[in-house]
This record gives structure tokens, sequence and C-alpha cells, in this order.
């Protein structure tokens, strides 16, 4: 063997510090293999929103370390209600008596208006299935929720029970649930979920979908809820797609058959999964506001319905108030929206210098041209659509000139001119590196420019001037006081006020040319004021100076004064 072979087998048997044991873990596909190379979801395009069920009430609520109180939960249904969700899985009322009197609560108090579902959970078991009916006396509709628990780890390590025992409980529990529908006075629509779905060989997740279907026996109004859960996030999101087109391929009775998806977030890709599992067929999502759920929690809803709203489709539910949504879940539920969340606190501001440089501009461009479309770099979407206040640049040490130059303009109404924005730039920086930990805030950002630009340290001090015209000259008498002299006036003729004054300087004996002159306007009507931009140079040295004044003709001579001033 060659010394290279040698080398590449040696670097093949390494393995890292963190290596599995070999054997512990193996790959999804070969525990659950799923063949479809003639998959079509890849090509499909989501172009509405699902049906939405909210969960937080049950799968988001035993997850918390303190589960919510009656009060509390019922307060968190009010604010499902105005997010506009039309089925909410209110609880699981044969568990314990506060989620029965909870159910209780809401009927007896006339809280569920009409257009609004209740979802509730039960096991597959007789008494507690006759439960949860007993709490639905007097609702006016309801989803009833069973579910088996389908998994191979499930059924050989924990019920113990056969396939054949697994699939005679199913059906038994949805011809109990269909016998006591017959006999309240509300419409029942049935749910069932083969949980672990994920977890169990397809076929068998078949079977016994369509033996509940069957046992259920729709009438031809009637459809059946299937909900195939990720409850464990065991694969990739496209191996999940698949299983779901698969499925969407071969349940009967599929014009009867809602096809919903219940993911979780073991893997972090529950948002990817649900949103291949709409292309792959699937028709209803349940999930609960920021994912909060058992591990990692469950999908997030808030996130797939912002992305929806990114795509121009209509999410079905009322995102224009994100700022309180996140409130009242935090209030709720004990638990904090993370800062990085799609719509957390920092979720629009950008710190690096590099983006800073690509928003400000897109900005200026969403707010000046007439282009409906929202093109702004690194901002996917505007976040005031959602209503919220956010800062799209702060100031830290890796920041850049831009987003100096943007705060500035943003919040004091002063658009830098391009060749002076490296100075500004460096102002902050040079600000930040003496102070690291240091919140480089809007006054400071003020008064750092005020110091260095409009006031900076000098013994030039302009206190008067008149102007006149003669033709094209304008001849300048400036009224100064320099190096600590008295009061004296000079004069100077120009082609302008600048010029004009740059020569009546000069008799000072300062030494300077004026690189260039920009002004704008800042403010309206009887408060605007001129602000003005002068650059000055000596040698290879270049500044510059800034005034700020209602008079222009005034703004401009401070400019040119403080100029003079900080180049000296």
């Amino acid at each position: 063997m060659d010394r290279l072979a040698s080398q590449r087998n040696d670097s093949n048997e390494r393995r890292s510090p963190t290596a599995p044991p070999q054997g512990k873990y193996i790959p999804y596909s070969e525990r659950f293999p799923l063949k479809l190379p003639d998959r079509t979801w890849p090509d499909k395009v989501i172009d509405k929103a699902p049906a939405w069920c909210a969960v937080d009430l049950r799968d988001g609520n035993q997850a918390l370390p303190r589960p919510m109180t009656i009060d509390e939960k019922a307060g968190f249904f009010e604010v499902l209600k105005k997010v506009g969700f039309t089925q909410i899985e209110v609880g699981y009322p044969s568990a314990n008596q506060q989620e029965y009197d909870f159910m209780r609560l809401l009927i007896e108090g006339k809280h569920i208006p009409s257009h609004i579902t209740p979802q509730v959970l039960t096991a597959d078991r007789e008494k507690l299935i006759k439960r949860t009916f007993e709490a639905l006396k007097g609702a006016h509709q309801a989803i009833v929720h069973i579910y088996r628990p389908t998994s191979i780890d499930q059924r050989e390590l924990f019920f113990r029970m056969t396939k054949d025992e697994v699939m005679r409980a199913a059906v038994e529990s949805t011809k109990l649930v269909r016998r006591l529908s017959a006999k309240v006075d509300f419409p029942v629509q049935l749910q069932f979920s083969p949980e672990s779905f994920t977890g169990t060989e397809i076929e068998f997740a078949l079977e016994v979908c369509n033996a509940v279907v069957n046992a259920w026996d729709p009438g031809s109004h009637e459809q059946v809820i299937i909900n195939l859960p990720a409850t464990v996030e065991l694969s990739r999101p496209n191996i999940y797609a698949d299983q779901i087109e698969w499925m969407n391929r071969h349940l009967k009775r599929r014009d009867q058959i809602i096809l919903s998806l219940h993911n979780h977030n073991d893997r972090g890709t529950a948002v990817a999964a649900t949103e291949l599992g709409l292309q792959a067929g699937a028709e209803r999502v349940e999930g609960t506001l920021f994912g909060n759920g058992e591990r990692t929690g469950n999908l997030d809803l808030v996130n797939i319905a912002v992305n929806l709203y990114k795509e121009g489709i209509d999410p079905g539910i009322d995102l224009s108030n994100i700022p309180w949504m996140k409130e009242q879940y935090e209030k709720f539920t004990g638990m904090k929206v993370p800062s990085r969340h799609v719509v957390g606190d920092l979720a629009f501001t950008a710190f690096s210098g590099g983006h800073q440089a690509a928003i400000a501009p897109g900005l200026k461009y969403q707010k000046k041209a007439s282009d409906p479309l929202w093109r702004v770099p690194y901002l996917g979407v505007d976040p005031k659509d959602f209503g919220m206040k956010y800062e799209p640049i702060q100031l830290t040490g890796q920041s850049g000139k831009h987003g100096t130059a943007f705060r500035l303009e943003t919040k004091f109404g002063c658009e830098v001119p391009r060749a002076m924005l490296a100075d500004v730039g460096a102002m902050a920086k040079e600000w930040t590196d003496a102070h690291p930990k240091g919140d480089l805030s809007d006054e400071i950002v003020w008064k750092l420019f005020h110091e260095r630009y409009i006031e900076p340290a000098g013994e030039l001090h302009l206190q008067n001037y008149t102007l006149t015209r003669d033709g094209m000259k304008v001849k300048a008498y400036l009224e100064v006081s320099a190096r600590g002299e008295e009061m004296k006036t000079v004069t100077g003729t120009g082609n302008g006020p600048i010029d004009a004054a740059t020569n009546a300087l000069k008799q000072l004996g300062y030494s300077f040319d004026v690189q260039s002159f920009h002004e704008h306007s800042r403010g309206e009507g009887s408060s605007a004021e001129a602000v003005a931009y002068v650059q000055v140079s000596s040698g290879e040295r270049s500044v510059f100076g800034v005034g700020i004044d209602a008079n222009t003709e005034y703004a401009a001579l401070e400019a040119l004064v403080a100029g003079v001033n900080r180049l000296t």
C-alpha cells in the first residue's frame, strides 16, 4: 500500500470524540424504508393557507413546567379566538378534573361562539371516551380526537400489543365514538391520530387509518380528520413529505378525509416538514402559537403563518398585532419568545456593518419609490405589517459607517454625504472600541456627531455676517474672533457665499481649500432647518464641518467655520 493510500485509510478510520457508538443509531431510511421515485410534491406550490387547529391549551399546556390554571386557560382561549383560530383543541377532559371543569366552563359560560369548533383529545379507551362526551354536554359542535399509539417501539416495549390488537382497539373506540355521537344533539367530527406515525411502519399506519375510516363510515357530507403526527421528528423533512404523499395516494375514501399534520421539532425542522407536507397533499395543520410543546416543541404556527404571508398568501389568521400576541403568550405560559424568532425582538435588527450598508438604501428606496414590491435586503418582510416597532439598524462595535449614517438620518434628519461616511463610521468605532460593552445609543451618537462636526474645539468663532451681491460676485463681511484675539471684521469676495467667506478667512492666516459642499433641509414648515456640510482640506488632510440653522446661509458659514476648526 502506498503512503498516500495509507493516510486515506487512517483518516477514514479515525473517529471524532462524539462519534455515536457503532449500531446505537441507524439511518431512519434503513429502519423505515419507503421508495417513492415518482414523488410529485417537489413541484407543487402552496397557494393557500391550510385549516389551522391551535393546540396550545392541550399539547402546549401539558408541556409547561407549571401548567396553566383554569382562569389562565380561559384567558388564553380568548387570545386564540381573537387571533382567528376556528378550531381549538381545548384539552383532554377525561384526563383530570381541571381539564373536565375547563370544558364545562367554556360551554356553560357560552365562551365558544358558533364559528369555533372545540376539539377534545381522548385515548381510545371506553371509560375515557364516555367521560369526554359527558364534558361535551351542551356544546354546539365538537371534534373528538382519539389516538392510538402505533409505533414499533410503543407496541413492543410499552403496550406489548400485536398489530391486530392495536387495530382492534382503534376500530372499537371509533365505533364507540360513533354510537355516542348518535345520542347527542350536536354534530361530532371524528379525528384519528396514529400516534408516533413517524415511528410506525407506513403500511401498518395506512391499514389502521383505513380501518378507522371504514368503522366510522362517514356519510356523504361527512369528513374524517386523519392526523399524521410526527410525535417525534425522526427524519429529514423530505422523507416526511414522501410519507405524506404516499398516505395521500393510498388512503381509501380520500374525498371523505381531511389530511392533517401535527409536527414536533426534535430535529429543528418542524416548519420545513409541515410546508413540504402541505405540498404533499395535507390540508390541515396543528401546532402552537410560538412552538411551545414537549421536548423541543410543537410546530410554530406563527412562524409558518408568517412564511405564507411572505409568499403573498393570506394566512387566514390575524398577524397584525404580533407584539400583543407575544405579550399574551408570555403572560399565560410563562415562556419567552426568543429574540431571534422570526418575529422576535431582534428579528428585524441588523448589527453588522455589511448588512446595515444594504438595508439603509433599501429602506430609503422603499420610502420614496412607487414600487409596491417590498425590496429591502436582509429584511424579507415589512415588520410594520405585523404591528411591530423596530429598529432595523442598531450600533455596536460590529457596525459600520452605513449604520451610523442611517441612524443620523432617521433619528436626527442628517443625510450624511457619501464622502463623509468613512469618517462618521470612524467616529462610532472610536467610541465602541473605548466602550466594548457600552450601548451606542442615539443620544450618544448625536453627542459625538455634535462635538465632532457641529461644534468642534477650535479658536475660530463666527459672531455675525453680511453678504452683498454685485452681479455674479458675492462679498462677505464676517465678524469673527480667532486665536483668542478680539472681534474683528474680515472681508472677501467670491463666486458664492462659501467662496467669499473662504477668501475672508484666509486674511486671518488660515490656509485651506473647500473640496465639497452639500445642503438639505430637515423638518417641515416653519420649523424646517438647513443642514450644511462643508469639506475643507489642507495638504493631505481633509475634514468635514456641519452647520444647522433655519437660515441656510448661516448654516453654510457655520459648517465652514466648523471645518476650519477641525482642520486647525
